[in-house]
């Protein structure tokens, strides 16, 4: 049996095969070229920039290598965003009795947030925060970092979530648990391991600016935009005028931003009260405020804890949140006084049902009040009136010695029973009353749409006729 010799890889076939399937090859990716030029021109891109970046890299391994420095990756010494790509946004719909928004994954900010029982003026829902924002209202984010953390999200219950995030060997938990009838949200952040890249949290409010309105003496402009910090030793409203603005705190118990009748608030519920930053742009229609609150000791878990509100700055609810968020409803330097007329109003409204007849009889109850003082300042005037005779008489006979006019007016006053401050001084006393009601009335969100009758739809409002002004002076 002749033993067959083996055959030869590069015979005359197995040659033109090769070259077959190498024309064929190459014409395809001539074809695909000429069909999709722009894709290949990205690829070689990419291609030529990732080339640069490795030689960058050993470029820099060389140079350390060389200072005789150890050498770290790119990943270490990166942020979040050169360790893991982003993630696409996740939104939970939030839909309550009094609130509804969306709840993203990106820092557990909060989108297109509509409070229900209320409309604009142009009778649109009230939507609060912005549209378009440079951060979440409520976000958190690594403080120091621009980008967002990308937390998984579980939904506990109707009112309860809780987000992961992670940095490194660094855990993230936040956990947030809302009231939606007091228009509360309770939150818990807390960071559990270690990681050197990690110095802190920071957690956003955020409000899109109005054009800025103007009043006038007779008919004052009530309705404005402000931010407000409360330290617990001193507090600071900041009333948007038509400049931009860039302000800090050292430490804030209660930041809030908002318009007249609306807030956006964080109480801090943590050890150490946070920095505070604000910062106002007309050009882009932006009101942010920025509460970071820094690791202490590094190494160690920080825990944070804060309650934020998010609604009506009806004071009755306020209070019921917390006490010191109340003052976010500025009722000016007579504010216990204030309070005080505003729960009477309240009282009024529950037995009428009508807030303009309320305030008719808080009107009353108040000059009933104050009918003392204006009866002592009557007489007063009229005593000093029937005296006038003699004054002028005496003025007459002492024209030429001042001191012993003086003492002569002044005994004569004493024998009549005559104050020279009765005519004024009751009205002094008056004024803290007035001023607290004409603050009530201009900051309580009761009134806000609240109708009257007749052509009285909104006691917030003017009166688009001037019919009660007129009737007031007549009467």
């Amino acid at each position: 049996m002749t033993e067959e010799s083996p055959k030869n890889f590069f015979d005359a076939r197995t040659l033109v095969a090769v070259v077959m399937i190498a024309a064929t090859f190459i014409g395809w990716q001539f074809y695909m070229q000429k069909k999709y030029p722009e894709a290949f021109k990205r690829k070689a891109v990419v291609q030529e920039s990732s080339q640069e970046n490795i030689e960058a890299s050993v470029g820099a391994e060389t140079s350390a290598t060389k200072k005789g420095k150890p050498i770290e990756s790119s990943a270490k010494q990166g942020d979040i965003a050169s360790q893991v790509l982003p993630t696409k946004e996740e939104l939970f719909l939030y839909d309550g009795t009094t609130m509804s928004f969306e709840l993203s994954s990106k820092g557990m900010g909060l989108k297109n947030v509509l409070l229900k029982k209320y409309n604009d003026r142009k009778g649109q829902p009230v939507t609060l925060g912005h549209p378009e924002p440079n951060a979440l209202a409520l976000e958190t984010r690594l403080l120091g970092r621009s980008e967002s953390l990308d937390f998984k999200i579980e939904q506990i219950n109707q009112n309860m979530f809780v987000g992961r995030a992670r940095l490194g060997n660094l855990e993230i938990t936040k956990t947030m648990e809302i009231e939606p009838e007091s228009y509360k949200f309770r939150y818990k952040v807390s960071a559990t391991g270690n990681d050197d890249r990690f110095i802190g949290f920071s957690t956003f409010l955020t409000e899109e600016v109005q054009p800025v309105s103007s009043g006038n003496f007779l008919l004052p402009q009530f309705e404005k935009q402000e931010f407000f910090i409360d330290s617990g030793e001193k507090r600071e409203r900041v009333i948007f005028s038509d400049k931009d603005l860039q302000q800090g705190w050292s430490k804030a118990r209660v930041a809030a931003v908002g318009s007249h009748y609306f807030t956006q608030a964080i109480v801090d519920q943590s050890p150490v009260m946070p920095e505070v930053k604000a910062n106002l742009s007309f050009a882009n229609k932006h009101a942010d405020l920025v509460l970071q609150y820094p690791v202490l000791n590094r190494g160690a878990d920080l825990q944070l804890e804060y309650m934020a509100f998010i609604g009506p700055k009806s004071h009755h609810l306020l209070v019921n949140a917390d006490q010191d968020l109340a003052r976010v409803v500025d009722f000016g330097f007579f504010e216990w006084i204030g309070q005080k007329i505003l729960s009477m109003l309240r009282w009024f409204f529950s037995l009428v049902g009508n807030w303009g007849l309320a305030i008719i009889l808080l009107t009353l109850v108040v000059r009933v009040l104050v009918l003392p003082f204006n009866l002592y300042s009557y007489k007063s005037m009229k005593a000093m009136q029937a005296i006038q005779p003699q004054i002028q008489a005496l003025k007459e006979k002492y024209k030429e010695d001042q001191q012993a006019q003086q003492q002569e007016m002044m005994r004569l006053m004493r024998e009549n029973k005559v104050n020279p401050l009765g005519g004024c001084l009751p009205v002094f006393l008056q004024f803290p009353i007035f001023i607290a009601l004409y603050q009530v009335l201009g900051n309580s969100i009761e009134l806000y749409q609240a109708p009257f009758m007749l052509w009285i739809h909104d006691l917030s409002l003017k009166d688009p006729y001037y019919i009660l002004p007129v009737l007031m002076g007549v009467t």
